[in-house]
């Protein structure tokens, strides 16, 4: 019985002894709620900040905001940590050349509708014919006469008879009436779109087409102030203002309207190419008060290879017919010009 008893105290201070050491370990450690502890001064600042960042959470997890360029996306406060701030900087940056290019654009938008190549344009409109074969032109003119340029007089040319209520291509003799087509040009065929461009300063320039009843496109051109816009072109002076010959190209090949020029700008010669060839009559001029010299006739056609050109009329300085061969049978293919 007093073994039984000495191993059963035995028993009792072991255990009792093992409890307080394990009490002692707890009282030691930190917390449950704590981070646990590390071996190094870098890891529990580490930990240190996960927590803090936690614990920032856990206060107040419904503050949300939307940032500049987050694209409309909510974040938390907890997320702001170790997170790069938007650059504002550029994001403004950006905001103000938009929005400046969109204040151009739509200045651009104005003006186009008040001018053209800088110069103020008024819209203007005609309409002959009736039913469905009646044409309307759509226009637009110069809002105060201004005399056409010299070099544009060789050329066709348009304006508006504010009296007549016409549009002409005849010489102006009224200037108070007269008004140089300048700006956007369209005509209708009854409702369907047959041909469109520009004017500057009355004379064709920029893109011109034309279409069918359908709308196809039958026929394109570009002009450059009067003139085809690959025309070669040649000056009497290194500033280019002073035009001495224009020798009209499309599309690679030599047609349409030719001019020469004196020095002072009066017309010389005025012709047409066809595919390479002279055609029709080509005029010769003295140089002052567009006084004719000499009309030389040219085959109509540049597949006409066996036609000679030869001379149909001439005048002297003071306007005297020196001999006219118009009854020429060869002369019959067209009908006699006046410029």
């Amino acid at each position: 019985m007093q073994r039984v008893m000495l191993v059963w105290c035995f028993i009792t201070v072991f255990l009792v002894k093992g409890a307080l050491a394990q009490t002692d370990k707890k009282e030691d450690s930190p917390p449950s709620w704590l981070p646990k502890a590390a071996n190094t001064d870098s890891v529990n600042a580490k930990k240190g900040s996960k927590d803090l960042k936690s614990f920032v959470s856990g206060l107040d997890p419904a503050v949300s905001t939307s940032l500049p360029g987050g694209n409309g996306k909510s974040t938390t406060l907890s997320n702001l940590f170790g997170e790069k701030i938007p650059d504002l900087g550029l994001k403004v940056k950006e905001y103000k050349s938009q929005k400046a290019d969109r204040k151009l654009k739509k200045e651009k938008a104005r003006l186009a509708k008040v001018m053209y190549k800088g110069i103020p344009m008024e819209v203007m409109s005609i309409r002959y014919g009736s039913g469905d074969r009646s044409n309307t032109e759509l226009f637009h003119v110069l809002k105060e006469y201004k005399p056409l340029d010299i070099y544009a007089r060789a050329t066709e040319t348009r304006w508006y008879d504010t009296k007549t209520k016409k549009l002409s291509s005849a010489l102006i003799k009224d200037k108070e009436k007269s008004r140089l087509l300048h700006g956007s040009y369209k005509k209708y065929n009854g409702e369907n779109l047959i041909e469109e461009g520009f004017y500057f300063m009355g004379v064709k320039d920029g893109r011109w087409v034309k279409y069918d009843s359908k709308f196809n496109l039958v026929d394109k051109a570009i002009w450059n102030k009067g003139f085809p816009a690959e025309s070669r072109i040649t000056y009497y002076d290194s500033t280019h203002t002073k035009m001495k010959e224009v020798i009209p190209v499309m599309f690679g090949e030599t047609s349409g309207e030719y001019a020469s020029f004196y020095d002072e700008g009066q017309l010389k010669t005025s012709g047409k190419y066809d595919h390479g060839k002279k055609v029709g009559r080509w005029v010769e001029y003295y140089q002052y008060r567009r006084q004719r010299k000499k009309e030389i006739q040219h085959p109509k056609s540049s597949w006409d290879e066996e036609f000679d050109p030869f001379v149909l009329r001439e005048w002297d300085e003071k306007g005297k017919l020196l001999y006219d061969y118009t009854k020429d049978p060869r002369a019959s293919a067209e009908e006699e010009t006046e410029n």
